[in-house]
């Protein structure tokens, strides 16, 4: 059977609509890169940019930094809020219910961004819609994985981020066009570029009300014919068909086996070996996500453009990010393809390779720029960036989300995977908040740095990492060493058992 025929209409907007929860988390990335090049309108209204008569041009204030070391990371603080929050909602009020307070708090925090004047109001603003991003960071993932036939749960889960390339996408066309168009009312330019937030702000807000509750989760809550329901409407047939039933009964028995052991607690997963190492493994994952360096460049590219490598901001820098976020866009679409074919580990080990190359190419560009005043280089750098940028769409950034979202069983996926969105918040900040300070003294040595981690990374997939293609969610407990109960062997051998009678039967 091929992959197709696990996809339906229904499945598939479903599976969209978790998507646009991604372009919210993307879109507020991507929008600080093009936003702060906006020198006279944006820079100045928020104290960043000072016209002097002299220069005839906008220069940087003494406390510019600074500002850009409260704004960017107080989306990234407000997404570790927000994963503790969901923490408590997803098990207690379900997935659904959850996101759509999310995606009220989001419309919430993009007013503020967009009708705010100052620093202190675009802080908040930016801080409540982290929530709501943390909150969606965390479910999303976990509702695909929860609804997505095991067969092409891993190429589901890659529109996650698919989301949140389109995300940066969009906000980089849309403020680089509100750049180039909006020329003479400078307050009306970055209004309308911030502005840009609703779009997938009202559109998510309306969409999740379509969503059904995961049958995951209505099963550990008992509610079992609603969970046959909504599973059946999932895959788009009958309550009575037998895929469905088999589906099902399988799910359920499964559940109630590992359920029967009860809800993991802190003090469980902390004492427990092989739960506490998959909590490590994820948390270590989710830091190194961050810490390769993605979102150095996708906040700062316009800057390392003019900066290191000679090439006019004004002429081609928001147009090289536009570029940059379209190709990564187009080229992560593969991935959908490749992950079930090559697996998890496999994409994850050569990825963090390949990204230290990059790293140590982008270096080496920047400095012949610098020694040889060759601008030849600084476009191979372009180009070299690009290259990063693909590369990580097609390995960290596709597949990360898709191990954390399915490794844990659902006793623990709550917490776990909450933990997990923490750890990647915290090394975002890792990155975001001191990167001005540390391009300021190591220029472009900087990118050394971020080198190192990328074969961190390759040595961490190479030996921490497990293989999980192919598994269902209710095998996951045994993957990293979990014994098996009386229950589940008696369960196991049930399994196979009618697997050989329906066979025969065939």
């Amino acid at each position: 059977m091929g992959k197709l025929e696990y996809i339906n209409k229904r499945l598939f907007f479903y599976v969209i609509i978790c998507g646009i929860g991604s372009i919210v988390y993307g879109w507020e990335v991507g929008m600080l890169n093009i936003i702060f090049s906006m020198r006279a309108s944006f820079g100045k209204q928020f104290g960043m940019y000072y016209f002097d008569p002299k220069a005839k041009a906008f220069l940087e204030t003494d406390d510019k930094t600074f500002r850009e070391m409260i704004i960017t990371p107080s989306f990234t603080v407000g997404s570790i809020c927000g994963a503790i929050v969901v923490l408590y909602l997803m098990d207690n009020i379900g997935r659904i219910k959850s996101l759509r307070i999310g995606s009220i708090i989001y419309l919430i925090g993009s007013l503020i961004q967009v009708f705010g004047g100052n620093v202190l109001l675009l802080c908040i603003g930016r801080f409540i819609a982290g929530i709501a991003s943390g909150i969606a960071l965390c479910l999303c993932p976990l509702y695909i994985a929860e609804v997505a036939p095991k067969q092409i749960r891993g190429t589901l889960g890659i529109v996650n981020a698919l989301g949140l390339q389109v995300g940066m996408l969009l906000a980089s066309l849309h403020d680089t066009l509100c750049l180039k168009l909006i020329t003479k009312n400078m307050t009306a330019q970055w209004k309308v570029a911030l502005g840009g937030l609703l779009i997938p702000a009202v559109f998510f807000v309306i969409l999740v009300w379509f969503l059904p509750e995961t049958p995951r989760y209505l099963l550990m809550k008992n509610k079992d014919d609603r969970a046959l329901k909504n599973l059946a409407k999932i895959r788009e047939k009958g309550d009575c068909h037998p895929a469905v039933v088999e589906e099902f009964n399988e799910m359920n028995t499964r559940l109630k086996v590992e359920l029967s052991e009860g809800m993991v607690t802190w003090g469980e997963m902390f004492r427990t070996k092989n739960i506490l190492y998959r909590v490590i493994v994820v948390c270590l994952l989710q830091m190194l996500h961050m810490l390769v360096g993605v979102n150095a460049i996708g906040y700062y590219s316009t800057q390392i453009y003019s900066k290191y490598l000679g090439i006019s901001l004004a002429q081609y820098g928001a147009w090289l990010t536009v570029l940059n976020n379209l190709i990564s866009f187009l080229l992560t679409l593969p991935a959908m393809k490749y992950i079930e074919n090559f697996g998890r580990k496999p994409i994850l080990k050569w990825g963090a390779f390949l990204l230290g190359i990059c790293m140590i190419g982008i270096f080496a560009m920047c400095l012949l720029v610098d020694t040889t005043n060759n601008k030849a280089f600084g476009w191979i750098c372009v180009v070299i960036m690009y290259c990063f940028t693909i590369i990580y769409g097609w390995s960290w950034s596709s597949v990360v989300f898709v191990f954390q979202a399915e490794v844990f069983p659902i006793r623990m996926r709550a917490k776990a995977n909450c933990l997990g969105s923490i750890a990647q918040c915290i090394g975002s900040i890792m990155v975001t908040s001191p990167m001005t300070t540390i391009m300021k003294y190591l220029k472009y040595y900087t990118f050394l740095i971020f080198a190192a981690f990328c074969f961190i990374s390759f040595i961490f997939a190479s030996v921490c990492i497990r293989e999980t293609k192919g598994l269902s969610l209710e095998e996951m407990e045994h993957l990293y060493g979990s014994s098996k109960t009386p229950a589940e062997k008696k369960l196991e051998q049930d399994l196979k058992e009618k697997k050989i009678r329906n066979n025969v039967e065939a």
